[in-house]
């Protein structure tokens, strides 16, 4: 009683399949419902389970119908996946309502099914990828404590200050239209270099104020955006006006025995080793990472994977809504929207393409490798875009519910942890020619820095030694 399949190709990624269920398997549903019924439902005169068949056929013959042949075409699915190794990317399109059946004869019917491409898994372990050695700078060092430093820092006011990169500033403001004042602040707290003064686009503010000092003004024209929340402004053009009232800048701590002992570093040399190490870390990730995507690449160059092409024009599509969007906010008229969209139809498509490669290659090595995503690892993961957005973990779980994504991060994890799994299966081979210059020379400027202090401890030594 088993249900029989015919699989055809008709196209890269697509199948016409048909199904001929017997009248056995039919019947043999018929009965379970009418059994199902017959021990739950009360008829008048009878007691549960001992009302007659035809009585039953005669009241329920309609609705049974329906729903047996909504759990057969459901059944089929499922044996179409299970023995076929059919594996659709969409549920199929079919017309249940349409289909005729009665309990005596076979049910046969036919539809066509999107599926994932087919190819051969290439052969992912033992690879070699160049790679290249992780060499801190000591600029890098330097730049890592700084950071460091920049965690204790104090935000002062600096007297007399010329207004630099990453100051804070303090401004009065007025946005006009004309001689009317139609919004305004004092004191108001502006990052400079941003660019935007109180949701205002103000462009060459910056220029105006770089170099100056308490007491210099700056104007900008400004276009409010037809969305602002100040809705007595919106699409309105108007002229900014800044006062600088005060500069603000962060006055880093010196390293000192206090700042050190704070730190929990004997010295200065122990602190900048512990950066070192901090980064050496951070660059040994981003290396694998690197290693990881190339490995990846080279995979795709040695394996044939064809498209469903109904997926790719669907991204397409969205790519082109999403530019189209993207250009009428700047305002662009509709035929040189167009001619963007057009200009950049095919290069998007070769992006689509590539992506849609790489995940069928990834899902495929993560089937190989057996790789799942814990209960843990998605947790971990919310937590991570909570603390990233600031947003409590309730609701970025919802939100991630309600867009239906979940399964798309589970996808991600899952994908980053086959292509950590390739990457350990892989030789990362270290190729210096892949540093630059600076990094490169770093190697020889360390040794003559440790040789320079073995010469200075040795004099040290020497001295002490005579002095003795």
């Amino acid at each position: 009683m088993s249900i029989a399949f015919q699989v055809d190709p008709v196209g890269p990624c697509k199948k016409k399949i048909a199904v001929t269920i017997p009248a056995e398997r039919i019947q043999q549903e018929f009965d379970s419902k009418y059994n199902e019924i017959n021990e739950h439902v009360a008829l008048k005169g009878f007691r549960p389970g001992h009302a007659p068949r035809k009585l039953l056929e005669k009241r329920f013959a309609g609705k049974l119908g329906d729903e047996v042949k909504g759990d057969l075409v459901k059944a089929a699915l499922e044996e179409l996946v299970e023995e076929q190794k059919v594996e659709p990317l969409k549920p199929p399109e079919i017309d249940i309502e349409s289909l005729e059946m009665t309990p005596d004869q076979e049910l046969s019917f036919e539809f066509e099914l999107i599926t994932k491409p087919e190819f051969d898994t290439p052969e992912y372990k033992g690879l070699e990828v160049k790679v290249p050695p992780v060499v801190v700078t000591d600029a890098q060092v330097d730049q890592g404590v700084d950071n460091l430093l920049r965690g204790s820092a104090k935000l002062e006011t600096v007297e007399d200050a010329v207004v630099t990169d990453d100051d804070l500033l303090i401004i009065d403001w007025e946005a006009k239209d004309g001689d009317s004042v139609e919004a305004k602040d004092s004191n108001f707290w502006y990052q400079f270099g941003r660019g935007v003064v109180a949701g205002f686009v103000a462009e060459g503010v910056d220029d105006q104020l770089r170099g100056k000092k308490v007491g210099a003004t700056a104007s900008a024209t400004v276009q409010v955006a037809a969305d602002d929340e100040r809705e007595e402004l919106r699409d309105k053009e108007l002229t900014l006006e800044i006062e600088l009232k005060e500069v603000k800048r962060y006055v880093l701590p010196e390293i000192d025995a206090a700042f050190l002992e704070a730190n929990d570093y004997d010295d200065e040399d122990e602190l900048r080793e512990d950066v070192n190490k901090q980064i050496q870390r951070a660059m040994r990730r981003e290396v694998e990472r690197g290693a990881e995507l190339r490995l990846v690449d080279q995979l795709l160059e040695t394996v044939d994977i064809s498209l469903p092409e109904e997926f790719v024009e669907g991204e397409l599509e969205g790519w082109a809504g999403r530019k189209r969007l993207e250009l009428q906010m700047e305002k662009v008229a509709e035929e040189e929207i167009a001619k963007q969209v057009d200009a950049g139809r095919d290069d998007a498509r070769s992006a689509i393409e590539a992506d849609m490669r790489r995940f069928f290659l990834l899902d495929r090595l993560a089937t190989e490798e057996a790789v799942e995503v814990t209960e843990a690892e998605m947790l971990q993961a919310v937590n991570e875009i909570a603390q990233a957005y600031g947003r409590p973990v309730e609701e970025v779980i919802g939100s991630l519910q309600h867009g239906g994504r979940l399964g798309e991060l589970s996808t991600q994890i899952r994908h980053r942890k086959t292509r950590e799994a390739v990457r350990a299966a892989a030789t990362l081979v270290e190729d210096e020619s892949l540093l630059s210059e600076e990094e490169q020379a770093e190697p020889k400027k360390a040794a003559k820095k440790k040789a320079s202090k073995k010469k200075a401890a040795k004099k040290k030594k020497s001295a002490k030694k005579k002095a003795d």
